[in-house]
């Protein structure tokens, strides 16, 4: 696909919350956090060249703070999708998937997307899928979509779909068409039924019970 699509990328805004955090750091002359070097930088990075230039800023001063956070690094797949650099999104892409890695030399039994410090793991873990699926790397795609199924199977993330494409030889770029079209007439069914049907062959989702 080349690039992180909107589909799959959750709405980084921050809060009102947050943002007045943010701004109370500076008007009590304090250094802004990663976090908050995060949350500002993914702001920006909606708007023209000056504002993604602050945005690259920010994480640059964020990855100093901690050049092992992932979440940085999921910043800087984001604001380099924002001006479509390929190459730097697949290697902020490998970078935080890499650390991810250092993170959980052994993968934990879950990984629940409502605890927000999984969150930039769990990303980091999917846009690696992402990338093998762009360069042809079906397999282990796979491996990393069922992985992320096993760790949350709520799939807060939208894995279920991808990997249903995948198995059925379809694109990314299919998988954004079928839910813009779905938010736009608020109905998934070909979605749905796309998983039903690809997931009775390969059974790589067992839906929770709540």
């Amino acid at each position: 696909r080349g690039e992180i699509t909107t589909h799959f990328l959750e709405n980084f805004m921050k809060t009102k919350v947050q943002k007045q955090k943010f701004n109370d750091h500076f008007e009590l002359d304090e250094e802004p956090s990663k976090d908050d070097c995060y949350y500002d930088a993914l702001e920006l990075s909606g708007g023209g060249k000056k504002e993604i230039k602050e945005a690259l800023r920010l994480l640059n001063i964020a990855r100093e703070m901690d050049k092992d956070y992932v979440q940085t690094y999921i910043g800087f797949i984001c604001v380099y999708s924002a001006i479509g650099d390929k190459k730097k999104i697949d290697d902020a892409i490998k970078i935080a998937y890499e650390k991810t890695v250092k993170k959980f030399p052994k993968w934990p039994k879950q990984m629940e997307w409502g605890w927000l410090e999984n969150r930039a793991y769990m990303r980091a873990i999917q846009y690696m899928g992402d990338l093998y699926w762009d360069n042809g790397e079906i397999e282990r795609a796979i491996e990393l979509f069922r992985l992320l199924l096993k760790l949350n199977p709520g799939d807060n993330q939208g894995v279920r779909y991808e990997i249903a494409a995948l198995y059925a030889g379809l694109s990314g770029k299919d998988v954004n068409r079928m839910t813009d079209e779905g938010n736009e007439k608020q109905d998934w069914s070909e979605q749905d039924n796309l998983v039903y049907k690809q997931n009775k062959k390969h059974k790589f989702w067992q839906e929770p019970s709540y």
